[in-house]
């Protein structure tokens, strides 16, 4: 083999070894890159796991407190119906008349079983009403509103439009009152044999 030929083997030699030792090293960085990025993930999941179980006695104690006041109705037109009872009793209480009154029914996203998607359901159902009010005072339409909204009821105004109607501090008003709770079974009627 000739001087040159040895030369250009050792160049080709040195850059096959260059393209596939880099080759090596690049492939070896990521990927530990890959597995830092991976123990990152993990510890921080670890962290959020270790909190949430420090916080597990809280958590259970509130949910024990939610199961317990939770209103439940086995229908939503039931829940409708108590809601516009309990409306339209606080109004009497303040001297106000309501004007209309309108079930809001939500749409529920179906699958393809024709069934509620469950990632759509949430913990909560919920009935809305929605209010309407003419040429009422502006405070007694603001102690109203203050009487039915109590958190501990799970009810509360969950959209309101006030306009003046322009005399004696009176508006005109539109508001949506949701009750939320938790639909529970009825009880079946079985025959006794």
């Amino acid at each position: 083999m000739k001087k040159s030929e040895k030369v250009l083997l050792g160049v080709f030699a040195f850059l096959f070894l260059a393209i596939i030792g880099g080759g090596g090293l690049m492939y070896a960085f990521n990927n530990y890159s890959a597995i830092r990025e991976e123990n990152d993930t993990l510890r921080d999941r670890l962290a959020d796991m270790n909190l949430a179980i420090s916080q597990g006695a809280d958590w259970a104690d509130k949910y024990g407190w939610l199961e317990e006041h939770c209103p439940n109705f086995t229908s939503r037109q039931e829940a409708s119906a108590k809601l516009l009872e309990v409306i339209t009793a606080e109004a009497e209480k303040k001297g106000i008349s309501i004007g209309g009154k309108e079930f809001i029914e939500a749409a529920r996203v179906l699958g393809p079983d024709g069934l509620p998607l469950e990632e759509n359901l949430g913990y909560f159902d919920k009935a809305t009403v929605k209010i309407t009010l003419a040429g009422i005072q502006e405070q007694a339409f603001f102690g109203w509103l203050h009487a039915l909204q109590q958190p501990q009821s799970f009810l509360g105004i969950t959209r309101m439009q006030i306009n003046p109607s322009g005399t004696n501090k009176t508006i005109n008003a539109e508001v949506e009152f949701t009750q939320f709770y938790r639909e529970k079974s009825a009880p079946k009627v079985s025959k006794a044999n």
